[in-house]
């Protein structure tokens, strides 16, 4: 039985907001309003709530794990751009690294078929090359 001073659907909002804002790289009290103004108050609560509850916080499963989970049920349905983004970002905090990211490709196109994956393996190249910092000329060593 809960305590009186415990708020069983307080914390799970807590540790929802708490997911989401490590997601988007946002703080805790800027979650819900970056979070509505991408998908909406309604889908946000919910989602907010969801992720409060035991499955991104059973300690069967770390972050790593999570976000292999993640990113194989996004590339299997397909999804590009700023969702996959930010759950690659999410990922590499996670421990994931590139030769990871590329193997999962590998492994999935095995199973779904390289037309999906292919387009992920595209996306994830080219986020690790984004994230690589640009070389000067005076940087490089075949410069005069």
């Amino acid at each position: 039985m809960n305590d009186k001073n415990e708020n069983p659907r307080g914390d799970r909002i807590g540790r929802g907001i708490a997911v989401y804002a490590e997601t988007f790289g946002v703080s805790p009290g800027d979650l819900p309003d970056v979070f509505a103004e991408r998908v909406g108050r309604r889908f946000a609560d919910e989602a907010v709530l969801a992720a409060g509850g035991p499955a991104w916080h059973d300690p069967a499963l770390d972050d790593r794990g999570r976000s292999v989970a993640i990113l194989t049920a996004l590339i299997c349905e397909g999804v590009r751009g700023n969702r996959l983004t930010t759950h690659l970002e999410r990922a590499v905090r996670a421990g994931l690294d590139q030769p990871a990211l590329e193997v999962l490709t590998v492994v999935l196109s095995l199973y779904v078929g390289q037309a999906r994956t292919s387009v992920a393996a595209e996306e994830i190249h080219q986020f690790f090359q984004d994230q690589r910092p640009e070389t000067t000329t005076s940087e490089r060593p075949d410069a005069p």
